[in-house]
């Protein structure tokens, strides 16, 4: 067998691929409540999120899932960049 080669199998434990959108690129989501912190890590599973859809699943350990970067804050209507700063009153 030519070790390049990998068995389709393998690419099981190895990429992530959305069940909703088919999306293959994958970030961790904080786990919520008691199963998702303490029984998922015992099954060798991790959670996380689609990058294009959002959907929350469960992936292998093995599969590489980044923190997601912050995003940059909002910024609300009266504090649009070269726009005056105004707080709402009407003169």
């Amino acid at each position: 067998m030519n070790p390049l080669a990998r068995p389709s199998w393998s690419r099981f434990f190895e990429d992530f691929h959305c069940r909703e959108c088919g999306g293959q690129e994958a970030y961790r989501s904080r786990p919520r409540g008691f199963f998702e912190k303490y029984v998922l890590p015992l099954l060798l599973l991790q959670t996380v999120r689609c990058e294009r859809c959002y959907h929350r699943a469960y992936a292998w350990y093995t599969i590489p899932a980044p923190e997601r970067p912050p995003s940059e804050p909002k910024l609300s209507e009266s504090e649009t960049p070269g726009g005056s700063k105004s707080d709402g009153r009407v003169a």
